[in-house]
């Protein structure tokens, strides 16, 4: 976890910041990186860089809210809705667009019908966290706008009327869809809707999947796709990013044999307004959900760690930042479940971009393409073809390791921001500038809050499974997991279906398979838990599965760990002697040693479990006697 409480640090005139124990307010921002602030002791006016500033101290301990991080598997569509209505409420009053209005909160409320503390409140709970779960209606309360549920079935005949009454060629308007609602509820003996419920609930259908039913496929296109010159809305920096994989076109070495491995894959961030190279990750593991969510969450955090661990001081990579719309293409890793909640949650705006159609994507290929050319420098380079290839021995040539291919990506893309890019007419860094500071023309955007829960974040964007939790802990591919934090929900009841177990989302990151990441609602933080058997080694998802496969073909049954994982531990010794000799044994074991540092960082900065077991429950939830403890029965 973040050594901070709070989730974000704005970087604004007039904000509180602390550096070195000593408390400022910023006076100017004097660029991306730096500002000028005031120290409230002594008076003095100094330089900052942005990277090593910190939340004031007397809000480091301030706990988040926890509407901010609840286990978004239980939050209805119903509340989501009311969250996404509420954030379009505030978005005047939300001070970090280009194009922000006059209008206050005393006439937001009163077209809301909402009191002006209420308006305050709602701002100030998403500034605090940048969350759109911080706007989600709190059910432990009583009465209030939001808190009742539609019934299952007045949601059938709202979904049911939507699809067929609204969203046809004939058109139908949303006031006449709102009187066929209530009127088969009337008909039905149901709860009436209230107009505003219904009218929100069409508002939420995706935009251009409404316009396809009611007008063709021409018009959505001409309203809602991007076109190849130029992307409508990319006014500002951080409005909308673009994402894609692809494979280097350079072969790299092993660390212990400097021997070819094959290549290695990139995922790719860009902003489309300023080009900036937003994020990247670097893989010897084909594109998956976990390389999208690794890269976006490397585009939104700030990058000073990164460049430290590399030992790059010369230059910096001040580009950060929770973006608005993310353009994907419509690969299998980009539509599961992971991506949709992690974007819902950090109110980013998931457009999955159609295959085969070069009008999409154009920033990001271009991208992609200029890394490429920029490779065929690289000794190992495969370039395009065997034309252009040559009688190069690629394989022969090559030189680079994994750490070392990563640390020439990075200088490769501080060069890049500081070349003039043909499509804008700048350099891309000019352009992020100008975007955020603005100039004597245009006023920017202002800086983006830097996200202080780094770990956090980082677990969001992790693929996860959703599992109860057992007597023995939680059993996931035949492996068990187990941690005493885990005793309050042994058994736990479906809060709505009380025949039913509650099932919790485990965060797992398949590159080291020996932890998952649990968020428990008592602390209000993700603990690790790792395997029940603490003595089996941390592997691999893909060597789990090849482990299994070789147990089907000996016979050995899957509940058995230990034997599992000792015929891991067997490939891996085969692996070994054979990796002078192999490439693919070369690379197995340049995979294993790049899966063990990519996921060091996040065991070591989260909070052991037994530290923090909880004293007194929530009220319904029950504790944990091994001897007590008896299964529901089944329904």
């Amino acid at each position: 976890m973040s050594k901070h409480d709070s989730t974000q640090l704005w970087i604004k005139e007039g904000a509180s910041i602390s550096q070195n124990g000593r408390e400022y307010v910023i006076v100017a921002l004097a660029d991306i990186n730096l500002v000028l602030a005031k120290d409230l002791e002594s008076g003095e006016k100094v330089l900052l860089k942005i990277g090593d500033v910190e939340p004031p101290r007397t809000i480091k301990h301030v706990q988040p809210s926890p509407k901010a991080e609840r286990d978004l598997a239980v939050i209805s569509d119903e509340d989501w809705l009311l969250a996404e209505d509420r954030r379009r409420i505030i978005e005047p009053l939300l001070g970090n667009l280009q194009n922000r209005t006059n209008i206050t909160a005393d006439e937001i409320g009163a077209e809301a019908g909402v009191a002006r503390a209420t308006i305050y409140r709602w701002v100030a709970a998403f500034k605090q966290t940048g969350l759109l779960s911080s706007l989600l209606p709190n059910h432990e309360a009583k009465g209030g706008r939001g808190h009742s549920r539609l019934s299952a079935e007045v949601e059938t005949i709202i979904n049911d009327c939507i699809e067929n009454f609204h969203d046809t060629d004939q058109s139908n308007s949303v006031a006449s869809t709102i009187v066929e609602i209530r009127r088969l509820c009337s008909n039905a003996n149901l709860r009436i809707p209230a107009g505003n419920t219904i009218r929100a609930r069409i508002e939420r259908t995706e935009g251009r999947e409404r316009i396809l039913r009611r007008k063709g496929e021409a018009a959505a296109h001409d309203q809602f796709d991007p076109i190849k010159s130029s992307i409508p809305d990319a006014d500002w920096p951080l409005a909308m990013v673009q994402i894609d994989h692809t494979l280097l076109p350079v072969i790299i070495v092993d660390d212990v044999h400097r021997k070819s491995i094959r290549r290695a894959w990139i995922t790719l961030a860009i902003d489309v307004y300023s080009r900036v190279c937003l994020g990247m990750h670097l893989s010897l593991d084909p594109p998956s959900a976990m390389s999208a969510g690794m890269c976006i969450s490397h585009a939104i955090l700030p990058k000073e760690r990164w460049l430290t661990r590399f030992n790059i001081t010369t230059t910096d990579w001040p580009c950060w930042g929770t973006m608005g719309v993310l353009h994907m293409d419509n690969a299998r890793e980009f539509r599961g479940d992971m991506l949709k909640v992690a974007c819902k949650q950090y109110d980013i705006d998931l457009h999955l971009r159609p295959v085969k159609k070069p009008r999409y994507g154009a920033h990001i290929e271009r991208l992609m393409g200029t890394v490429s050319e920029g490779l065929k420098t690289v000794k190992g380079a495969t370039f395009s073809g065997p034309d252009e290839k040559g009688q190069y021995d690629a394989e022969g040539n090559a030189c680079m390791t994994f750490d070392e291919i990563e640390k020439w990506l990075i200088l490769f893309f501080a060069a890049y921001h500081r070349k003039k890019h043909m499509g804008i007419g700048t350099l891309p860094l000019t352009k992020w500038r100008e975007g955020l500071l603005g100039t004597k023309g245009k006023p920017g955007r202002g800086l983006p809050a830097r996200r202080l829960d780094d770990e956090r974040l980082r677990i969001n964007f992790m693929p996860f499974i959703e599992r109860t939790v057992q007597n023995y802990g939680v059993l996931i591919d035949d492996v068990h997991y187990y941690h005493d934090v885990l005793r309050p929900w042994i058994n736990a009841p479906h809060p709505e279906f009380k025949k039913y177990r509650r099932k919790f989302r485990f965060h797992r990151d398949p590159r080291d398979i020996s932890v998952l990441y649990f968020y428990d609602e008592i602390a209000q933080r993700y603990f690790p838990i790792p395997y029940r058997d603490t003595s089996l080694p941390p592997v691999s998802i893909w060597e789990l599965r090849d482990a299994h496969r070789q147990a089907d073909e000996k016979g050995i049954p899957h509940e058995n760990e230990k034997a599992v994982f000792a015929l891991i531990n067997e490939q891996r010794v085969i692996e070994a002697e054979a990796a002078e000799k192999t490439k693919s044994a070369r690379r197995a074991q340049q995979r294993r040693k790049q899966h063990a540092v990519a996921s060091k960082q996040t065991k070591e900065d989260l909070p052991t479990a037994s530290t923090i077991l909880p004293t007194a429950l929530p009220p319904g939830v029950r504790g944990y006697d091994p001897d007590a403890v008896q299964p529901l029965e089944d329904d």
